[in-house]
């Protein structure tokens, strides 16, 4: 009887498509003891048609594509500034939304959950904005995106490239004219459980609720982002990219999921979406003195349906293209390579499974060597002979 759905489990990137692909639903998925999500099935639901293996997207290499590049900044600084990067994610809901369409993205939820949510309106869109460091729950927004674009409502669904992947897998061959995909270039994804255990720490801390949490705070520049928690009483918790516990463990790459790890496929060329957006680290070389330190976007438009999507909203945007790509690697490798898992990682969730999140042990985790642990090291590459002398020497003592 089937249990879940990959047979490695460091295969399965929790996009959450084999759930709703489900025509009984046996699957749904749940946290593991590090907190991210996998399907689980249910042996008195399941008839074992093996529909979700054979449609799970984990593994399968993405067909090429040569994509257009463009720098872009919404001419709204507003919007730019409540914005992870340049605002280019906006101008595209804005234009979809008036089209009569439904815009799916990331959001946090009352408990400061992330999940993917449908905006039908303007409003709704801001919730969507800035980067959520978390992986989020798209099993359900993939199953009403495919309803909607089954009733003829044109859909824009915004996500991880493993999540397009997922909504793509859901609609097999169905797939509508009417969809338009955005993904990201893509770090990895922190664990929710991880997260949730950090919220609580910092309630424990202070007393009282996170009502808000921001993980790139542009009150310092887009450049040196912060991240900031805010609590009901209207105070803060702010730290920078090497001080706030959670951020800096997620960008050393501390609780990522073990499947970010082996997502080559969904580099440079291999996106699924039809517009992939990242930050455009190395603006200073692109386009010097055009940098105002309130976020640039690196657009990738990868289809056709892409760039006539991009050029419908141009006007909503100030851009200019973007010609060397391999020199913007150097400034986010991201685009190219998958991360590497932190050397420490099975240390933190080793901790982490029996006290939760410690602020103060990522820290101390995270920071460099020091004198003795840098002599230990030193000692113990010397020869196996010197060693066995210097053993000698200190016994004779």
């Amino acid at each position: 009887m089937r249990q879940t759905v990959r047979k490695s489990k460091a295969e399965c990137t929790g996009c959450g498509a084999c759930a709703s692909i489900c025509p009984k639903g046996a699957i749904t998925m749940q946290p593991d003891e590090e907190g991210f999500l996998y399907p689980a099935v249910d042996g008195g639901k399941c008839v074992e048609c093996d529909l979700c293996e054979k449609r799970c997207p984990a593994g399968k290499t993405q067909a090429e594509n040569r994509p257009q590049l463009f720098g872009a900044q919404n001419r709204d600084e507003a919007i730019r500034r409540a914005s992870s990067s340049g605002g280019v994610f906006t101008a595209l809901a804005r234009d979809w939304l008036r089209q009569g369409g439904v815009v799916f993205g990331a959001a946090f939820d009352e408990a400061l959950r992330v999940e993917h949510v449908g905006a039908f309106d303007e409003t709704e869109l801001a919730a969507m904005r800035g980067s959520k460091y978390v992986q989020s729950d798209a099993s359900d927004a993939i199953a009403h995106a495919a309803a909607l674009l089954e009733r003829g409502i044109p859909v824009l669904f915004s996500g991880t490239p493993c999540q397009i992947s997922g909504l793509r897998a859901r609609l097999g061959k169905k797939e509508s004219d009417l969809l338009l995909t955005v993904d990201f270039v893509c770090h990895g994804v922190p664990s929710p459980g991880v997260f949730a255990s950090y919220l609580r720490e910092l309630e424990a801390k202070h007393g009282q609720r996170v009502v808000h949490y921001a993980f790139r705070d542009k009150r310092r520049g887009w450049k040196d982002f912060s991240a900031v928690a805010t609590f009901e009483d209207g105070t803060e918790h702010a730290g920078r990219q090497t001080t706030e516990p959670f951020l800096y463990g997620f960008l050393q790459n501390l609780y990522l999921r073990p499947s970010c790890v082996q997502c080559e496929t969904m580099r440079e060329g291999h996106h699924p979406a039809d517009i992939t957006i990242a930050d455009l680290w190395g603006m200073q070389e692109v386009a010097p003195g055009a940098d105002d330190d309130t976020g640039t976007s690196l657009v990738f438009l990868n289809t056709k349906r892409g760039r006539q999507a991009f050029e419908r909203c141009c006007s909503q945007l100030a851009v200019f293209p973007v010609e060397d790509v391999q020199l913007l690697v150097c400034y986010n490798p991201s685009i190219a390579h998958a991360v590497k898992p932190h050397k420490k990682r099975e240390a933190f969730f080793r901790r982490y499974k029996k006290k939760g999140f410690e602020g103060a042990y990522v820290m101390k985790l995270l920071a460099g060597p020091g004198r003795l642990e840098r002599a230990a090291a030193r000692l113990a590459h010397l020869p196996c002979g010197l060693m066995r002398r210097i053993r000698v020497l200190l016994g004779k003592r």
